[in-house]
């Protein structure tokens, strides 16, 4: 690791569960304490129950050295077999908030009968392989229409401008005579650019009307799975019973 200000680092290996509670099991934060008659850390919660010894000294005392090195330490983000390259410090929330939001985090196949699980950057190819899920090229700024089976409403959009990959699918479920749809971004790397999804359906009525539902802007900036949607009514069906959806995607720079 680079030098920061006066101090040295290196990389070490250590097993983290030398870093555990002696007592509670739970894991170690400053501040800590030694046994005095025995070999094993305690946590704080754990030090207030313990009972001072018949002549009155306290059974423990402050392990200054390991809490140094406690504050020192950096841990590998639990996904790095994943490809995730990310050390953050071992005390803390910076790798829980972290981990929850990693874009190598296994994430559920969007094939609701199907238990697969997989980063974002195999999730494309695992759609398509083992799914037979289309592929659409999609430029930003410029609608595509598709014309989708509610039987198979999958399909995954690549953007030619960088080769980001979305997929359309249905959040939901068990919908009545409902559909819905959303978007999500299933690239490896994070966009550079705010993306930002439009769902849109246009349907003539029986009285010569014309009606248009869109879905709300879902913007991407930071986080990879959306929660805005479109539910399509029972008349917005075809002839057919395929649904004609226009999509586009927009960036702001």
């Amino acid at each position: 690791m680079e030098a920061e200000g006066s101090a040295e680092w290196t990389m070490v290996s250590l097993k983290l569960h030398t870093l555990r509670c002696g007592l509670c099991n739970g894991r170690l934060a400053v501040p800590v304490y030694q046994l005095i008659m025995d070999t094993f850390a305690v946590c704080h919660n754990c030090q207030n129950t313990l009972t001072p010894s018949p002549s009155l000294t306290p059974g423990y005392i402050r392990n200054r050295s390991l809490e140094k090195v406690i504050e020192s330490l950096f841990i590998p983000c639990s996904h790095s077999a994943h490809g995730c390259n990310q050390y953050l410090p071992y005390l803390g929330s910076s790798i829980a908030n972290h981990e929850k939001e990693c874009n190598y985090a296994p994430r559920p196949c969007l094939v609701k009968e199907c238990s697969f699980q997989a980063p974002n950057g195999a999730m494309v190819q695992h759609l398509t392989a083992e799914h037979r899920i289309k592929i659409y090229n999609i430029s930003y700024e410029i609608p595509l229409q598709v014309s989708i089976d509610p039987e198979e409403p999958l399909l995954v959009l690549r953007a030619s401008d960088d080769g980001v990959d979305f997929v359309l699918f249905e959040p939901f479920e068990n919908c009545s005579d409902h559909c819905s749809f959303s978007v999500v971004c299933c690239s490896q790397s994070r966009p550079s650019r705010k993306i930002f999804s439009k769902l849109e359906l246009v349907a003539m009525l029986d009285e010569g009307m014309k009606i248009s539902v869109r879905a709300p802007v879902e913007q991407w900036d930071g986080l990879f799975w959306t929660t805005a949607y479109l539910v399509v009514p029972p008349y917005f069906y075809g002839p057919d019973g395929k649904i004609d959806l226009k999509v586009s995607m927009h960036v702001e720079d």
